[in-house]
């Protein structure tokens, strides 16, 4: 079955790709290549948002290696840096409307626009947040089968300081509690207790990431849910807790990977329960929210904090409707082993900071732990394979990037200046040049 569910999610996604080149196939009209754009930015919209989605294949964040490009993420987000780039490739490959080369206005359209972008500083912080990461370097493959959990908890809280500001902020990595715990009993967990105490003696958050459960009545279960043999049902999430000194908040992961935490569509799809692949840390048919999140509030201020679980970090728009101040990601990429994966996913995650306009502050179980302001710079890192604790006063704040206020209408945008070039190179020389070809 696992075997089954690879093959199927390789194949599928390359096949998906193909729908906007055979449509653009089917226009037959000049010039075309200014049409292809929304045919693509509309296939990239709508793959972001339903469960079989797969952000690799999203255009825009290639730019993600050049924060200089990546301004531009700051007015359209990576749909709108995808829009960019074929509209740029539209004017270098088709015949200009104006006496300037070609070549030149494919230079002022690739290089000047993000130079303006990246004059605009939207970002204005009101404060600074202390901030600790925890990077504890547990083999993923072995963190839910080998390796004891008290050890893996030893690592963890060796890793914490020793005194903690007032109001501070600490992030563990994604599962980092590799037990089940109760979301709606949370305060009676043993696992739980060395955080809580933490927190209450620093007066300050700890946010970590576990993997949760709740019960359901019979009649009150989730479609996808299990049965329990005495009747009740339950459900498991992939989860992050805010532990505060007076109460915690739990967040549950809405963007699961496909086939790898949940089938897609499973609760329609009952059938094809078990086809998860194993591919290291939390896997199976992990549960949805059943309300879209939102951020989380920080003691003692209730700075709001968006918090992304791995694979979230790099669904912008998702991110962008929870208003947080601060991006806090919780990762577990070293299921990736020693690949590009695990380095693409956080060089994809600073391009959602600068999409957002907002500081990230990433803790990887190993992987790499960092931080990340919002024009795109590395502030500090800890390698992969690297077990550590990383500090910054991070700067807080609202964004006024174009992007967290408008969402994709940069690259509607983008789209429709293209189908308008298009238009007027019809009007003004593809009439005429296809009636004297008759």
């Amino acid at each position: 079955m696992s075997f089954l569910a690879g093959a199927l999610t390789i194949l599928t996604n390359p096949l998906l790709m193909t729908i906007p080149f055979l449509l653009w196939r089917k226009i037959p009209l000049p010039q075309a290549n200014y049409l292809f754009i929304p045919l693509w930015v509309g296939f990239e919209y709508f793959h972001f948002r339903w469960e079989l989605s797969w952000g690799w294949l999203t255009l825009g964040f290639s730019w993600s290696e050049w924060p200089f490009f990546g301004h531009l993420a700051g007015i359209g987000g990576p749909l709108g840096l995808s829009a960019w780039t074929l509209l740029a490739a539209a004017l270098l490959t088709t015949r200009p409307l104006s006496p300037i080369p070609r070549y030149l206005l494919f230079l002022a359209w690739t290089f000047g626009l993000p130079l303006l972008a990246s004059l605009h500083q939207p970002f204005r912080p009101h404060t600074h947040k202390p901030t600790y990461l925890l990077q504890p370097n547990i083999d993923p493959y072995a963190k839910f089968n080998e390796f004891p959990p008290d050890s893996q908890l030893k690592i963890l809280l060796a890793l914490f300081p020793d005194t903690l500001p007032p109001g501070s902020l600490v992030i563990g990595p994604e599962t980092a509690l590799p037990v089940a715990i109760s979301i709606d009993q949370w305060q009676e967990d043993p696992w739980l207790r060395p955080f809580i105490e933490k927190a209450r003696r620093f007066q300050a958050n700890i946010l970590l990431g576990i993997v949760g459960y709740k019960l359901f009545p019979p009649h009150q279960a989730p479609p996808d849910a299990s049965m329990l043999p005495s009747g009740q049902a339950y459900q498991s999430y992939n989860a992050a807790m805010l532990i505060r000194p007076d109460t915690a908040f739990v967040h549950i992961k809405s963007r699961l990977v496909p086939f790898v935490e949940r089938t897609p569509y499973l609760e329609y799809l009952r059938f094809l329960r078990g086809w998860e692949i194993d591919l290291g840390g939390g896997f199976g048919s992990f549960g949805k929210p059943l309300t879209p999140p939102t951020s989380l509030p920080l003691y003692p201020d209730n700075t709001p904090v968006t918090v992304g679980v791995c694979y979230e970090s790099i669904f912008t728009h998702d991110l962008r409707q929870r208003k947080g101040y601060l991006l806090g990601i919780l990762t577990n990429d070293g299921w990736w082993k020693k690949s590009s994966g695990y380095y693409q996913h956080f060089s994809y995650g600073r391009l959602s900071a600068q999409s957002l306009g907002l500081p990230m502050a990433r803790s990887a179980n190993t992987g790499i732990s960092a931080f990340i302001w919002p024009d795109g710079t590395v502030k500090a890192l800890l390698p992969y394979d690297t077990r550590g604790l990383l500090y910054a006063e991070v700067p807080v704040g609202e964004s006024q990037s174009l992007y967290a206020i408008y969402s994709e209408w940069g690259a509607f945008g983008v789209c429709i200046f293209a189908l308008l070039l298009w238009t007027a190179w019809w009007f003004l020389v593809g009439r005429w040049k296809t009636s004297s070809e008759k």
